[in-house]
Formats: C-alpha cells, structure tokens, sequence
C-alpha cells in the first residue's frame, strides 16, 4: 500500500508482494481457527466445529495457492483448489443453518457436496477450466458467506450484540469478496491486493467473534448475577417461612392438648417439653433438662442403656397402657406413641402421652350424645306408632262401655283399662313433648292420691314380687301444681327401681312410701327399701343417661335420669341416702305452687255443651290403618252417619270425585301422599271440601303439623281420640255447613 500525491488511502498491492499477502491471509486464517477452536471448547457449540473445518479447507486453499503462483498450475492442482473452496462453501452453509436453528439432513449436504466436487472435475478436465465454472462455484462461496452474514443480522436483532453486527458485515464483505474472485483472478496485478483485503476481512471477522464471544460471556454473568440475587431473595424468604413455620410450631407444640415430650436418643434425658407434658410431669420447664423419661414411667422395662435405647422405646409403646407418676408422686394412667426424630442436629425420641382417663370420659360422654341424639327421633316415632293401637283399644273400649250391658264390675274393670289407656296416651305425648323440648301441662295434683293410685297398678307386681307395700301419708299434705302424668312416671319408676333391687334379697321384702310436709313451702316424698342399696363408688353416677348396673334384659339405664330431668322441670330435687330398711332411700323434694290448674294437653275443656245432633251425613274416612279406619266406621255408624272408607289418598280423591260426601275424616301421617299433600290436592279439585276436612294426628307437639293445622283452620282430632269428640267435632262441622247453606 503505498501513498498517492494526494495523500489518500490506496489499497493497491504490487504484484510482487503476492506472496506476502498470502503468507498474511494464511496467518489470519489460522488466528480465525484458533479463536473458533477456543469458541467451541469454551461453549461447546457444534456450529463452530463445522465452521473451523470450512476454515481448515480454506486454508489448504491458501496453502495451495502459495504453492502455485504461476499463472498456469496445472488440472490438478485446479481441481483440488476448487474441492477445497467448494467444502468451505458447503461447511460454512452447514455452520450457518445450524447457528439459525434449520434442520438440515448431513446426507443433504454430502450429496450437495459430491456434486461440486463433480462439477469441478468436470470443468477442469471436460471444459478446460473454463471461466463460467469458476465464477459459479466461487458465487456459491459467496453465497455461503452472506448466508452466515445474515444468521449473525437475525442473531444481532434477537440479542443486540455488537459483535454480532460485526460478524454480519465482515461475513457479507467476505462472500461478497468471494463472488468477485474470479474476476479479479484475471488481472494478475490485482490477485496480491485481493489476498490482503481476504485477510483484512478474516481479522475483522476473529475480532468481531472475540467481542460476541466477550458480550455472551458479560450477558451470561449478568443472568448469572440476576438468578443469584433472585436465588437470595428467595432463600431470604423461605428463611423468613422457615422462621414463621418453626414459631407457628412452637406454639402449636406448647399448646397442644396432649403431652409431647423429647428426649436424647441416648440417655432418653428430657431435651423439650410442651406446657400439657410439665403439668402431665409435674415438674417446671426449667428444670426438666434435669430430669429423665424413665424415672416417671411405672411398670416401664428396665432402665436402657446408656448409648442407645430404641428396644426400652419400643417394648414402652407395646403396653396398653402405662402409669405414669408425677414429681409429687399422683399417677396418671395414659397411652404413649414414639417417634424418632431429629433434634437440634442430633437423633432424638418424640413421645405423645395420652391420658386414658379424660378421653375415656370423653368417649362415653360422645357416645352418650350420640344415643340421646337417636332417642328423640325413636321417641317420635314410637309415641306416634304407639297411638294408633291405643286410639283403637280406647274406642272399641267406649263403644262395649256405651253400647252393650255390662255387669258393674265389668264396667269397674273397664273403667280402669280407660284410665290407663289415658295415662299411656298422655305419657306418650309427654314422649314427643319431651324428644321436642316443649313444657308438660300443669295441674293442681294431690301427691297422696297420686301415690295411693301408684299403689293401687303397681300391687299385682308387689305381690307377685314378695314385696311388702306400707303407706306413711301425712294428712296436712297440699295439693301443688305439676304434671300428674309426669309425677305418675315418677313414682313407678321409683317403685320399680326398689322392686328390682330387691328381687335378689332374701324375705322379708319391704318398701315404705312416705309423704309429709318439710317446710310450708316443700312437700317431701320418700320411697325407701330393704334392697342392697347403691354399691360404694356409684353414688355420682346413677343419675348419667343409660348408666345401669342391672343386665341389659332388665334395666336399660334411663329411669333414674328420666326421673332427673322431671324434677328439673319441677324445679325440685332427688337425692338418696341410706334406708333404715337396710337398703336405699330416694327423697324427692316439689315446691308448693298454687295456680289456676290447666286443661290437659290434648283434651277439649267441657265448658259448653255439645251441639245438638244433625241429621245423619256421608263421612269419607280416610287411613292407612284398617284398624283405625274401622273403629271409626262404626263410631260414625253409631252417631247415626253413613261412611264411606278408604286406605289410601289415591282412593279417596277418586270417591270425592265420582261422589258427595258431607265431610272427609283424614290421617295426617300417611305414607306416599301424607294428609297435608291430599288437603292441598282436594282442595285444588275441589275447593268447597276443602273447609270440611278434619284431620286425626297423635303428634301434634310437631311444630310443622301445628304450624300447618293452624294455617288451615280445619279442626283435628289427637290420638286417641273419644266417640264424644267425635261427635262434637263432626256436629260443628255439619252446624257450620247448614249456615253456609242457609246464607
């Protein structure tokens, strides 16, 4: 390069520095491999191992050109510098499809390759070389060059590497100089100025890989710097849950329910313990560091070892259960469960202690829930149930009473089975009342009376019993307000109770009933007998709900806390103390309240007299008991009706259809359509019925069918019901027809 008159740059190179040049271009060449080798070491990259070896063929070019600077080299030689420069063309366009990430089959490329080489052969040996063969396959190593100039533009944009502008514009420089070598091979003058600008280029392209190799290498470290700090942000954060998670541990550890205590693996000396375990222990938390789990354990396996104590753990966990013994010497039976741990970085023993006691206790308590909770449904439906047999032994009962001569102690007799059909109805309807939490009715009762009526049932079982009956009745005894049937049931179960527990003693039997006056304000009734009495130990429990020491055939554990719960209504007391009889004393102790005395649930106060008997009607009756709904047929056909009966609500709907009736008698509990669904049916085929029907329930404590009866306004009769009821419902029914009719 010399420097013209004008002083301007001038890239020419005489022609006798060809050599040199080449020597250069070789020299810049080689540098190129070295940084390509470096490059794909230093990243592993398999493109720049395809592209060092389309610069190793590059080199035997130059190598071949250095050795043949005469103008005429020879076929061979030709042949081979063109196998050379067509493996760089198609080496370089493999690096290149791989960098951009196209798939390229390498049977493709080798294909492509055997067709240059043959193309070359063909064009030294078949054409003489000639000038339109060179100038195509020294375009198609141009191509390749400005192929790996545009994977570095698009690698440019994706990025923003300068170095990777660089490699753009020297691979484009580079192939451009390639597509122009054959014309520039012909003039002789301008092949040593060639040879310089290809090693120029070859620089500026190492270069620029140095530079893209560096800003990787800086991206890398920043990435690598971000994800470090990320990487401490989010240690820093699961240290602070680590922290957040250890003391929500702590405390759940310190106020667990039970107690957990750890020890060393070794000498099982106590290492923690929760606030449940240190009163469990009976020790404090401060000193329990001093102290050693097995010096509490009663009937525990021998002392363990020193070194290691997993079969003394093991054979503890086997036993049932463990008598565990505080500081101050108070044993507590529990059961224990372990697990071995690690602790503060060394092996460690978890233990959980439970004391048998509590949740014994507690378990009975559940269970003791769980059958309370059923026994208000059963009462339900047993109480209903049981009114449908009772409703038609008290009708049939009035009927053969009203309706058939009788001698007069037949008709004493019957009177006494009526009075107890009226007590087990209102006792079953003190059933529902009491499984639904509604108050009894209360009445002025004379407790001597009540008691001498006891009595008088309960003889026959006396008798038949052995046991010996005596009557203590103070006469200046008042009358109080109460539920009779409630005082009744108290007092049978009383009665009962002495009866049984009298049935393994040996004559006499005895049991006295006593009443007198404790205060002006209390009355005081005793029943007391010659039993065993309350065995020592169950004097707390013989009031807890199903809590028996009698067999599961003779007693079911309910009396007593029966008879609790009615002097808790009462606002009374029971209690018991020891007989003089040798046996057990219950006392039970009612306030005298004077008040107005109630009508009985269930029953219509006779305050005016019945309407006067209409003409005969047609009653539709409708029950799905037979039972029932013949009782009823013949009450009616006693009253002078004529009924028509039907068992279920299908049947009865299609009779008031196809007929004309006066009046409909339904059940309320049916199954399938119940008697509210055949109301609402009826009176939506039938709207003028609809204020004629009367309903028969013997649960009216319900609050649904109350809610529903009082809606309606239909008047209902309870179960079981009386023929003078009857007829007094069915004449208001038939009265409040003719005034519609009339008006």
């Amino acid at each position: 390069m010399n420097t013209g008159a004008n002083n301007g740059l001038d890239f020419y190179v005489a022609h006798e520095s060809l050599k040199a040049t080449i020597l250069t271009s070789l020299l810049t060449v080689w540098v190129l491999i070295g940084v390509f080798v470096y490059l794909n070491r230093y990243t592993n990259r398999r493109y720049f191992t395809v592209w060092t070896t389309a610069w190793m063929f590059y080199v035997v070019w130059l190598t071949l050109n250095l050795g043949n600077l005469a103008d005429d080299p020879g076929a061979l030689v030709t042949m081979a510098e063109q196998w050379c420069m067509a493996a760089v063309a198609v080496f370089l366009m493999w690096g290149s499809f791989r960098f951009l990430g196209l798939r390229v089959r390498e049977m493709d490329l080798g294909l492509f390759l055997a067709f240059l080489f043959i193309w070359s052969s063909i064009g030294v040996y078949q054409l003489g070389c000639p000038f339109a063969a060179r100038v195509s396959l020294f375009a198609l190593i141009g191509l390749a060059g400005i192929v790996t100039g545009v994977a570095f533009a698009r690698h440019r944009c994706l990025r923003g590497y300068v170095g990777a502008s660089m490699l753009s514009l020297g691979f484009f420089l580079w192939g451009a100089y390639f597509t122009g070598y054959p014309f520039v091979e012909q003039y002789h003058d301008l092949r040593a100025t060639g040879f310089f600008i290809s090693a120029v280029l070859q620089l500026f392209i190492a270069v620029g890989m140095i530079i893209l190799v560096l800003e990787e290498a800086r991206s890398t470290n920043q990435s690598a710097l971000r994800q470090l700090r990320a990487q401490k942000l989010k240690a820093s954060q699961l240290q602070t849950a680590v922290h957040s998670t250890e003391r929500q541990y702590r405390n759940l550890f310190d106020k667990a329910g039970e107690a957990i205590i750890i020890t060393a693996a070794g000498d099982l000396r106590i290492l923690d313990l929760n606030q449940t375990a240190a009163r469990f222990l009976g020790i404090s938390r401060g000193e329990a560091s001093e102290q050693f789990l097995p010096e509490f354990c009663q009937a525990a396996p021998p002392a363990p070892p020193q070194r290691d104590s997993t079969e003394w753990v093991s054979r503890l966990c086997a036993q049932r259960t463990l008598s565990v013994t505080k500081k101050n010497g108070e044993a507590t039976v529990s059961q224990v469960e372990s697990s071995r741990i690690e602790y503060q970085g060394q092996p460690a023993f978890e233990f959980l202690f439970r004391e048998v006691t509590d949740r014994t206790r507690l378990e009975q308590q559940l269970r003791k829930a769980e059958k309370l909770s059923s026994l208000g449904g059963m009462i339900s439906g047993v109480a209903h149930e049981l009114n449908n047999p009772m409703s038609v032994i008290k009708g049939y009962l009035e009927l053969i009473e009203a309706h058939h001569e009788i001698s007069p102690q037949t008709r004493a007799d019957l009177g006494k089975v009526i009075q107890e059909c009226d007590r087990a109805t209102k006792l079953a309807r003190h059933f529902l009342s009491f499984a639904r939490e509604r108050p009894g009715r209360r009445e002025m009762v004379d407790m001597n009376t009540m008691i001498q009526r006891v009595a008088e049932l309960r003889r026959p079982a006396l008798a038949g019993g052995g046991v010996e009956l005596f009557l203590d009745l103070t006469t200046d005894l008042r009358p109080t307000s109460a539920d009779a049937d409630q005082v009744q049931q108290l007092l049978v179960i009383l009665v009962n109770n002495a009866v049984q527990a009298m049935a393994a003693t040996p004559a006499p039997r005895t049991l006295r009933i006593s009443t007198r006056l404790k205060t002006p304000r209390w009355l005081l009734i005793t029943v007391e007998d010659s039993g065993p009495g309350i065995p020592p130990g169950l004097e707390r429990r013989i009031y807890e709900p199903f809590f028996t020491t009698k067999s599961p055939e003779t007693g079911t554990g309910l009396g007593l806390s029966i008879a609790h719960g009615i002097m808790a209504e009462h606002h009374g007391r029971i209690h018991h103390t020891s007989s003089s009889l040798g046996g057990a004393a219950f006392h039970v102790e009612f306030p005298i309240v004077t008040v107005a005395a109630e009508a009985p649930a269930g029953e219509a106060a006779p305050a005016l007299p019945p309407p006067a008997r209409p003409a005969s009607a047609r009653v539709l009756v409708l029950d799905d008991e037979p039972l029932i709904a013949d009782l009823l047929s013949e009450m009616l056909q006693v009253l002078g009706h004529k009924p028509v009966v039907c068992l279920n609500a299908a049947a009865a709907l299609e009779q008031v259809e196809t007929g004309v009736f006066d009046l409909v008698i339904s059940d309320f509990r049916m199954p399938g359509m119940n008697g509210e669904q055949f109301y609402h049916e009826l009176a939506g085929r039938k709207p003028e019925m609809a204020w004629r029907v009367v309903f028969l329930t013997g649960d009216v404590v319900n609050e649904e069918t109350k809610q529903f009866l009082d809606s309606t306004g239909n008047p209902h009769l309870d179960k079981p019901f009386q023929l003078a009821q009857l007829e007094t419902v069915i004449a208001g029914v038939l009265c409040a027809k003719e005034a519609m009719a009339e008006s």
